[in-house]
């Protein structure tokens, strides 16, 4: 029987158990805007006097989730702390409101539930959680520079414990049902929502002798919780500690995650109201930066890109059904399972049986790890890899509606696999090549068809970086691109079109900023400032990190092969090529920049000194200082000197049409770098700090270095005229 209707939700009542339906209209998830907020707060009025209601059960119409957060396009409009705390206040209200309802309730966690989602949950007295990959709980708050700001930073230790709230809180944890369950946040699991009926009943004492839950106390259910978190003292070691951490990891202009941490410690210290102040308080300080400004507009971007994820599967691109991988090196390897687990025919091809059989391992191995991840089930992922066919010739080839050319990046070999594949597939087969480094324009060259070849750029690992590069040349056909772009959102990429340049746009951009790197350290200063330099900046690792992750052989034929187009703004440095004379390889050889002994990494000494004592030619070196000795002024330099440089580059990239909008460039940086988020990307940062001001760095860098720091002209455009980058952004 229905007792409640409104336009974003419902009640029914059978057997004194009441069901809250929310089914937002117009969107493809549940979430909380200002009519959501306001209609709850009617139905909790409707419902708390019926004495008839021994059961409150809260549940998602929509079959993708319970509620995936706040309608972050509505928190668009805040332009004021007093709106974000007005904000903050209008849910906490609501949530108290929820908790203080007379009769238990139960929220039925299924898909997302992420945010004022969970902080809704939590609101509840019992959780249930539907164990499914798409399952997901958790607070991200601070990935837009925000804090919890509807009670999570209270409820959550409440309910799993103060060390459990932090990794959720402040490392963004997301659990699955089983260890929402281990942990305490789901009180049940099940397999199917069909059997909570069933479920609800059957509990101890049934669903009429639930009773109301208390959630201000601390539970116990650990050594460590009894031993540590239920003492204050150890509550402060605890949050001492992790200050600790956050000073140690979380980057500069980043006040997000500290901010988390004081609202959870007064709410512990001095009890659930102060709490909750403090944390209206935080979202009132934290709206309005740089920082949240950044992120919630990359969230839009790439909430942008997943619209078309979406609309797309592999059954709305019927021009690709089988798609052919030539190559089973790294990157072959992966671009082949990650077709065949979004469920395309895939057929891999390799020079000879033993190259097939270490490519074949290697697939295998990634279905594994992906069964282990609860993507498929084991029995899935040997039936997916049982129907990847591999072939030491062309067989197959000739039914593909896509190849993608994965060989190492040698031109002669890769112009000849293109006119081998001319022969080989249809005369529609849209061919692609993964290089990194070499221009597609070349690849066509020769060719019977060249506007069927493209470029798609995967960035390595394969299944888990989210950005491809879809790269068209003057001569590639519109529908080309176009049928790419679907097929990458197919499987689950975010793809960016970008023009055909050496390096496209994210190698070309981080190039320069990666040769700098070396060049400071054969000026003497140490590795690890170096990589600190640039994480405290906000990048997540730092250069020389993710030369060794990269690989500095292929990094070194990266810049052979990009540097001569682009004239003094980039001459390679020997320090690659030294390294990799000297067999330092990065990761995959035990040493590189760092010397790596399993799962321990210590900085590799000698590279240092081998790097100074063999390269002449450059700026005098740097008094070798090493450990606190670098001065911040040293260190501010570096970073000038790494950061301006890509600035530089993504200015150029933009003038000369390699990307349709400076976002576009942004969002490629943020997602196949890990370019500072906090700031935007490049050109964002360029608007945030003033062209201006970057232009003038360059030049006093070009005066007292040398001319790769002479800004573009795009860059002194802007400085010039007071343009920015981001004149108006839709991202609705």
């Amino acid at each position: 029987m229905e007792i409640f209707r409104a336009a974003s939700l419902m009640i029914e009542k059978d057997n004194g158990i009441a069901t809250l339906w929310l089914d937002v209209p117009n969107k493809t998830y549940n979430v909380f805007n200002r009519q959501v907020l306001g209609e709850l707060h009617s139905a909790f009025d409707r419902i708390a006097p019926d004495s008839s209601i021994k059961l409150l059960l809260i549940r998602g119409r929509k079959k993708n989730g319970f509620v995936a957060g706040a309608d972050l396009h509505e928190f668009q409009s805040i332009t004021t702390s007093d709106q974000a705390m007005a904000l903050s206040a209008a849910g906490q209200q609501l949530f108290d409101k929820l908790e203080r309802l007379p009769f238990p309730t139960v929220a039925v966690i299924h898909g997302p539930c992420l945010g004022g989602g969970l902080e809704f949950a939590l609101a509840c007295d019992y959780r249930v959680a539907i164990d499914h990959p798409k399952t997901q709980i958790g607070l991200p708050e601070i990935e837009l520079g925000l804090v919890p700001g509807w009670g999570g930073t209270q409820r959550l230790p409440r309910v799993v414990g103060l060390e459990r709230a932090l990794q959720v809180i402040l490392q963004r944890k997301r659990l699955n049902a089983r260890e929402a369950r281990e942990w305490g946040l789901a009180d049940w699991t099940t397999s199917r929502q069909e059997d909570l009926p069933a479920l609800i009943t059957t509990v101890p004492g049934g669903a009429r002798q639930l009773e109301k839950r208390p959630k201000h106390g601390m539970p116990l259910r650990n050594w460590r919780q009894r031993l540590i978190e239920s003492t204050p003292v150890g509550r402060t070691i605890m949050f001492r500690g992790a200050e600790r951490i956050l000073r140690r990891k979380v980057p500069d202009d980043m006040p997000a995650p500290f901010e988390a941490l004081d609202a959870v410690r007064v709410g512990l210290t001095q009890g659930m109201s102060a709490g909750l102040a403090r944390e209206r308080e935080a979202i009132g300080r934290l709206a309005t930066t740089k920082a949240c400004r950044n992120l919630m507009t990359l969230f839009f971007l790439i909430e942008r890109a997943r619209k078309l994820q979406e609309d797309v599967d592999k059954d709305s691109v019927p021009e690709i059904r089988r798609v052919g991988v030539v190559g089973a090196g790294t990157m072959g390897a992966g671009i082949a399972q990650l077709a065949a687990l979004k469920g395309f025919e895939v057929v891999v091809q390799e020079i000879n049986d033993a190259a097939l059989a270490a490519g074949t391992k290697k697939i295998d191995g990634l279905f594994q790890k992906a069964a282990e991840r609860g993507l498929i089930s084991a029995e899935e992922a040997k039936q997916k890899m049982a129907a990847v066919a591999r072939t030491t010739t062309w067989q197959g080839f000739e039914k593909t509606d896509l190849v993608i050319e994965a060989v190492i990046e040698d031109l002669p070999l890769k112009k000849g696999v293109f006119k081998e594949l001319e022969k080989r597939t249809r005369p529609n087969t849209i061919l692609a090549s993964n290089t990194s480094s070499l221009v597609i324009r070349q690849l066509q060259e020769g060719l019977s068809h060249p506007e069927r070849v493209a470029g798609l750029h995967f960035f390595n690992p394969v299944h888990k970086m989210p950005l491809l590069e879809v790269v068209r040349t003057a001569t590639t056909q519109e529908k080309v691109t176009d049928i790419l772009m679907q097929w990458a959102a197919a499987v689950d990429k975010t793809p960016v079109l970008v023009g055909d340049s050496p390096g496209f746009v994210v190698n070309r951009i981080l190039m320069p900023y990666l040769n700098e790197a070396g060049m400071l350290v054969a000026e003497g200063m140490p590795v690890e400032k170096v990589d600190l330099t640039m994480r405290r900046f906000g990048m997540p690792m730092g250069p020389l990190e993710l030369l060794d992750q990269v690989g500095l052989d292929v990094a070194a034929h990266i810049a052979r092969s990009v540097g001569p187009a682009f004239g003094d703004r980039l001459k390679p440095h020997p320090a690659l090529d030294l390294m990799c004379q000297a067999g330092w390889l990065g990761q995959k050889s035990g040493l590189g920049f760092y010397r790596y002994q399993g799962k321990k990494k210590t900085v590799n000494t000698e590279a240092l000194t081998r790097l100074r004592s063999d390269l002449s030619g450059r700026r005098e070196p740097a008094e070798p200082v090493g450990g606190d000795k670098l001065t911040s002024d040293k260190m501010l330099e570096a970073r000038e000197r790494m950061v301006c440089l890509m600035v530089n580059e993504a200015a150029a990239c933009l003038a000369e049409g390699l990307a349709e909008s400076a976002d576009v460039i942004d969002l490629a940086m943020v997602l196949g770098t890990g370019w500072a988020p906090h700031r935007g990307g490049p050109l964002r940062y360029a608007d945030d700090r003033g062209a201006g001001d970057v232009v003038k760095t360059l030049e006093t860098l070009a005066k007292q270095i040398g001319p790769r720091f002479e800004p573009c002209a795009e860059l002194r455009r802007h400085a010039a005229s007071g343009e920015l980058f981001y004149k108006r952004l839709t991202v609705a």
